[in-house]
């Protein structure tokens, strides 16, 4: 099945299935109202600096995912850019950790193998994002800034022009919302994956020694904190 995003933003987008135009899942995402400032008395306001209090940014929000009917059918609440509960219809976990098989997490500074528990595994590059049955075969595959010519997605002639495509194949119906799920929180991190690539590497005019020394440690860096996120924490019984 080839999906169409219609947005670059996947917490808020739809996929639409290329071949009968129809939405299969929508996503939407909102964030928690802020509490307002109780109303002051006529003789507190009078005693006051005239400044007002300002209240704390809140980076919560939930991102809900919609079926053909408009039910939700999942959702992931995000702490930051931290995935703290995912629920997939009645299904609810933990965090990534519960989601993805992290034992076998594998980052790289090229590439990073990501398993899910469905046993997928979904390889990441800064240019690629592909998924991968148990025998290492292609079943599904990020098609980014395209235009969709003669059935089919292929790139745009100017960057930034056109619409991301997902392509799944040979998934059983119980395991597409769940596949779904996965690919917004792996297209979050691989945002953040390999911004560092670009960052570093985009730079002019740095000896290569230096760019290589940045480069380690961003990654060393970047490492360490995938693996706080995805592997769950001790338990205090646990010695």
């Amino acid at each position: 099945m080839l999906f169409k995003l219609t947005s670059s933003n996947v917490r808020d987008t739809a996929l639409v299935d290329c071949a009968t135009g129809e939405a299969v899942y929508r996503t939407s995402t909102s964030a928690p109202a802020r509490p307002r400032p109780r109303a002051s008395s006529t003789s507190s306001w009078a005693s006051s600096s005239g400044s007002q209090e300002k209240l704390p940014l809140c980076d919560q929000c939930t991102t809900a995912v919609l079926d053909r009917e408009g039910q939700t059918v999942a959702e992931i609440v995000w702490e930051g850019r931290h995935a703290s509960v995912i629920r997939i219809q009645e299904d609810v976990l933990k965090g990534t950790a519960e989601l993805f098989d992290a034992a076998f997490v594998r980052v790289l500074p090229d590439e990073t193998f990501l398993p899910t528990r469905l046993e997928y595994t979904w390889r990441i590059t800064p240019e690629t994002l592909t998924l991968l049955d148990d025998d290492d075969g292609v079943i599904g595959r990020l098609y980014a800034d395209c235009a969709f010519i003669n059935g089919r997605p292929v790139p745009s002639l100017q960057a930034h022009t056109g619409l991301d495509y997902l392509e799944l194949n040979e998934l059983p119906d119980d395991e597409l919302l769940e596949v779904v799920v996965s690919y917004l929180l792996v297209s979050t991190l691989r945002d953040r994956l390999y911004s560092v690539t670009t960052y570093v590497y985009g730079q002019r005019k740095r000896p290569l020694a230096t760019l290589r020394s940045r480069a380690t440690r961003s990654f060393a860096n970047l490492r360490e904190s995938f693996r706080r996120t995805v592997l769950p924490s001790p338990s205090p019984l646990q010695h």
